[in-house]
């Protein structure tokens, strides 16, 4: 999908990024959910979202930045 002046609407580190944010995240619901009996995985499934662990990773992430930002100066 490319824009009217022929260019990419993301560059290749921004899509690396969303794909790697969106791994995590897809990863850590599962190993929450896994740590519920059989019976309970599906409510869980419903009661913590992929998005919720989106936001949690990309919580994570602002935190390691503000880090390196503050071991820069």
């Amino acid at each position: 999908m490319k824009s009217s002046n022929g260019i990419l609407p993301y560059d290749s580190t921004e899509m690396l990024f969303a794909f790697h944010v969106s791994e995590k995240a897809r990863a850590k619901r599962e190993k929450y959910i896994m740590q519920f009996p059989p019976q309970l995985r599906e409510v869980e499934k419903r009661s913590y979202t992929l998005e919720q662990a989106v936001k949690e990773i990309l919580a994570d992430v602002a935190e390691v930045a503000l880090l390196i930002k503050e071991l820069e100066s």
